[in-house]
């Protein structure tokens, strides 16, 4: 009788520590193409990206203005005229090139950095979501193989993604 009483109890144990951990799983691209932070710092640097365009075709036609007048003056002019406006025209398409190199790096790397803080942002919310809604592990489903499957009542990459969204609003706030 004590043995029984003992197996019924390691079994309730057993059954009660096999209580299945509630897991989820997003559908990572969705997220990282659909969040409104993402869609809204896309927006900053398309006009920014268009702004350095403009900028520099405008910086570059001048420029080729200049030749396109030296151009029809070189004849006119001395050798010696000549070679130095030449060497002139040279050196400003060369301060042109590497001023167009520093901004576009930074421009860049400007990207980079704010795509990074919104990457950690949405990994941030997915932590606090997850601990929030007792799950116990959320799976990134994408293109790379981390998860395979995942039954559809499992998804949660819209109720995530409006709940992420509902967090961008209200911290633009």
């Amino acid at each position: 009788m004590k043995k029984l009483f003992l197996l019924l109890i390691g079994m309730t144990l057993f059954t009660s520590c096999q209580k299945e951990a509630k897991t989820a799983f997003v559908k990572t691209e969705t997220i990282f193409k659909e969040y409104k932070g993402i869609k809204a710092q896309e927006a900053v640097f398309k006009q920014k990206q268009e702004a350095f365009t403009k900028k520099y075709d405008s910086i570059v036609k001048g420029w080729q203005k200049e030749v396109m007048d030296f151009q029809q003056k070189v004849q006119k002019m001395s050798p010696k005229q000549a070679q130095k406006m030449d060497q002139e025209l040279y050196r400003k398409q060369q301060a042109i090139q590497q001023m167009q190199q520093q901004e576009s790096a930074q421009l860049t790397a400007e990207m980079q950095k704010q795509t990074d803080s919104i990457i950690k942002k949405v990994y941030d919310f997915f932590d606090e979501y997850g601990k929030k809604n007792g799950y116990k592990y959320i799976y990134g489903k994408n293109n790379t193989g981390a998860l395979m499957y995942g039954d559809a009542q499992n998804d949660i990459t819209d109720t995530v993604l409006k709940a992420l969204d509902a967090a961008y609003e209200a911290e633009k706030q």
